[in-house]
């Protein structure tokens, strides 16, 4: 479960807020989203969400606060924006049931958040009391194909809902729907499920058995447990759609574990030295016709061999100032390779490559527009080389091992670079190769896919100024590269 919206920075937790985290993820949450309110609370909020790294957030100014919304806390919403797990531009909205601020001044606010949306490519967190004609105009006029958002804590019609889903939102049901006058059944039925997700709103709107008393983000089980009654689901679909659309929403980085990589990468090994062991494990017939097995013989071995690699390479960033998973550009890499086969399946296989990549990596802060500087990628790759088919023209292989990477990442002509470096795994997911006999020995051209990842780098902890901390300690490079081998000592026995 995700809850989606809970203000657990809220005073009222002051007293027990590491208990009430520890509550919520020990009854089945895997993460929790804290809208931000008001730019006195800006850091308090930032404070809950570097607590726990399962803890992302919403930078904006609550309609109850647009009065203090200046031009220059309109721009501490922009910057923070940029800061590590900032998933949203939210709570923003419109509320004209306390009116604390006139309704032209909310609706001005509400437009200049909803433009930073646009400008950072965030969704917005909208709130909304009794303001539903000027909501729905403004979110109208303001959606150019660029607009996401969550209207959160819905409680209108059907048809509300339908406008909403039309206009490219996604809206949010908390403990109201559990109340025992609530009219929101049929509003719950009607929403898409890919457009619903769930929250408490907590510590307020506390959901039926705890209503009248502080609501907290365990108790996000029981709006599931309601939706999943009205719209005759099992809880377990409830939880994984929900859970689903919250993080596609969101972009909630997903998280592989140490243990996940080492799975699957022993998985990879023993299947290609079990395929590699059934292609060259096979008896040929000899010419007497008396079914005798003879062993097989490799009419193409290999023992050391030298080549060059070129290719084009993709970084992206693990954890990125906004916690998510971030393109940034392809480049040309180029450098060169040994190998040495032990036997005719399994080689060690070692290289250094290199490139440039003059995509930005990270936006500038304040909004200005990124420009293309040179970021420097160095990769030294050492691992084992499976080969399934040996005795075959064209070769079918795969690698596994371990890489030492390091990037040296450059922001902008006054910003001082910034190196970030460390040891990670490599995959040869598929590789192909044809072999190629000369006077000179053997050519084995080819080319493969290439993974490369250091989850384990040293971390960049870079201050841009404003606020904008950046921490990223993960880096994964894809790689589609043509390589050459050259093994003099064909035709030599092994």
């Amino acid at each position: 479960m995700i809850d989606t919206h809970c203000h657990i920075d809220n005073k009222q937790f002051d007293n027990d807020r590491a208990a009430t985290i520890e509550r919520a993820f020990a009854g089945g949450l895997t993460h929790l989203i804290i809208p931000a309110i008001e730019p006195t609370r800006f850091q308090s909020v930032l404070g809950v969400v570097r607590s726990d790294e399962r803890i992302f957030c919403g930078m904006g100014i609550h309609p109850h606060h647009a009065l203090e919304a200046s031009s220059d806390a309109l721009r501490q919403v922009e910057d923070l924006s940029f800061s590590e797990r900032v998933q949203a531009i939210g709570e923003i909205g419109l509320d004209y049931h306390y009116d604390f601020a006139p309704r032209d001044v909310q609706q001005d606010v509400f437009r200049a958040q909803l433009r930073i949306a646009k400008r950072r490519n965030l969704p917005v967190i909208v709130h909304n009391r009794e303001s539903d004609d000027d909501m729905m105009r403004i979110l109208d006029e303001e959606q150019d194909g660029s607009l996401r958002g969550v209207l959160h804590c819905f409680s209108g019609t059907p048809e509300q809902a339908e406008r909403a889903v039309k206009l490219g939102f996604h809206v949010s049901f908390t403990g109201n729907i559990t109340f025992k006058a609530s009219t929101l059944s049929e509003t719950v039925a009607s929403v898409p499920m890919d457009k619903l997700m769930i929250e408490t709103d907590a510590p307020y709107m506390s959901p039926v058995p705890h209503r009248g008393k502080r609501n907290e983000p365990a108790f996000v089980r029981l709006v599931a447990e309601k939706i999943a009654e009205i719209r005759s689901m099992s809880l377990e679909n409830v939880f994984a759609t929900t859970s689903a659309t919250a993080h596609e929403f969101f972009r909630i980085p997903t998280r592989i574990s140490g243990g996940n990589v080492a799975q699957i990468l022993v998985a990879l090994l023993f299947s290609c030295m079990a395929f590699g062991a059934t292609q060259t494990a096979f008896a040929q017939n000899d010419d007497d016709d008396d079914d005798k097995p003879v062993p097989f013989v490799n009419p193409y071995p290999k023992t050391f061999g030298i080549g060059a690699v070129a290719g084009t390479h993709t970084l992206i960033d693990v954890h990125t100032p906004s916690g998510t998973l971030s393109y940034t550009g392809q480049a040309i890499i180029y450098g060169g390779n040994m190998r040495y086969y032990f036997t005719d399946v399994i080689a060690l296989d070692a290289g250094y490559y290199t490139g440039n990549n003059f995509a930005p990596t990270l936006p500038i802060p304040g909004g200005a527009t990124p420009q293309p500087f040179p970021n420097r990628f160095q990769a030294i790759d050492a691992g084992l080389y499976f080969t399934t088919n040996p005795g075959n023209t064209l070769n079918v292989c795969f690698g596994v091992g371990a890489s030492y990477l390091l990037t040296t990442f450059n922001a902008g002509p006054d910003t001082p670079p910034d190196a970030s470096s460390g040891f990670g795994f490599n995959a040869k997911l598929v590789s192909l190769g044809l072999n190629v006999p000369t006077s000179f020995g053997l050519l084995y051209p080819g080319a493969e896919f290439h993974v490369n990842g250091a989850f384990f780098a040293s971390p960049r902890d870079k201050d841009y100024g404003n606020g904008n901390r950046v921490k990223q300690s993960g880096y994964l490079y894809t790689v589609l590269r043509a390589t050459l081998y050259w093994f003099p000592s064909f035709g030599a026995s092994k």
